[in-house]
């Protein structure tokens, strides 16, 4: 049997090497090939994920290509981990949680599963992304405790073009935007009218007080902190979002979450980094925690320490 050293030496030796690497690459290929199609398999026939509070997370079939596939084989925990650790923690706190850009609805499927009592407002403005939504709170009996509403949260109430990708997979679900100026634009990808609000606006005849939010827009993210202004400044909710690296430097998200008087703290697998600006190379993570309190340190382990300042923080103002 060749062992490691043996290995080593055939690395190392030239002729050694080149059938080594000839070898690796068809291997490579096939084993990716296997890959593809058993996440093919698993998107097509859905999945069904035990919650640890005995309740279940169903997806419908068709209704998310990589999130099925990281959910069927590592569990509730493997889309996301330290985000949906992040979400759990005030999902069982909180009375309202608004979901903006909620894609299939994994997270207002997992919040409502998670606490029984918590009102969830889901938004998804992609008509076929949308009917996925909406197969998946009845899938799992949550098409009375989840409000969906086939909107765009923006900075203003009326309509916009929406810009999709070309690709029907991962791309499709994940990366359509309003952004007139995205690489979707520039590569000329199908456009749909879409109907916008401003969620002050939308507010005004669906009265909450809103104690989290999820964004995942886009690149629209400042855009929707505006339009979600009023509420923003009157509930200080906690606020999870995704912001991507991109060539702007995500200044306009920046100054707004300055001017709503927000720390910003990426999410990280070794604890909360308070951040002043977004456009640092990132790999490994690419959500934050939106806060409307600051919580001392380097690095922030606890969320307790948020809850319990916002606690006292509202009693205060009250």
């Amino acid at each position: 049997m060749l062992g490691s050293s043996g290995l080593k030496r055939w690395r190392e030796n030239y002729y050694g090497s080149a059938i080594l690497a000839a070898l690796a690459k068809p291997i490579g290929l096939v084993c990716r090939q296997v890959s593809t199609q058993l996440e093919r398999k698993v998107r097509k026939n859905g999945v069904t994920v035990p919650l640890p509070n005995g309740r279940t997370l169903r997806l419908a079939r068709d209704s998310g290509v990589g999130m099925a596939s990281l959910l069927f084989w590592r569990g509730f925990e493997g889309y996301e981990p330290e985000t949906s650790k992040t979400l759990r923690f005030f999902f069982e706190r909180a009375d309202t949680f608004v979901d903006v850009g909620a894609n299939y609805g994994f997270y207002s499927v997992l919040s409502a599963q998670w606490n029984s009592s918590l009102r969830v407002v889901a938004f998804e403005p992609v008509p076929q992304i949308y009917a996925g939504l909406l197969r998946n709170l009845v899938l799992n009996g949550l098409e009375r405790r989840v409000a969906a509403y086939q909107i765009a949260l923006a900075d203003h109430t009326g309509t916009a073009t929406f810009y999709l990708p070309r690709s029907e997979g991962k791309d499709f679900e994940t990366t359509g935007t309003l952004v007139s100026e995205s690489w979707q634009t520039r590569k000329r990808s199908p456009q749909i009218e879409v109907e916008t609000a401003r969620f002050d606006d939308f507010e005004q005849s669906h009265s909450m007080k809103v104690d989290l939010v999820k964004i995942d827009v886009e690149d629209l993210e400042a855009d929707v902190l505006k339009g979600m202004q009023q509420t923003i400044l009157r509930d200080r909710p906690f606020i999870v979002c995704e912001i991507l690296p991109r060539e702007h430097g995500n200044e306009k998200t920046r100054e707004m979450v300055k001017a709503l008087g927000y720390t910003a703290y990426w999410i990280t697998n070794c604890g909360y980094i308070p951040v002043s600006r977004f456009d640092a190379d990132r790999s490994s993570s690419k959500d934050f925690l939106l806060s409307p309190v600051c919580v001392a340190g380097d690095v922030v382990n606890d969320l307790e320490a948020f809850w319990e300042l916002r606690q006292t923080s509202c009693l205060l103002a009250s």
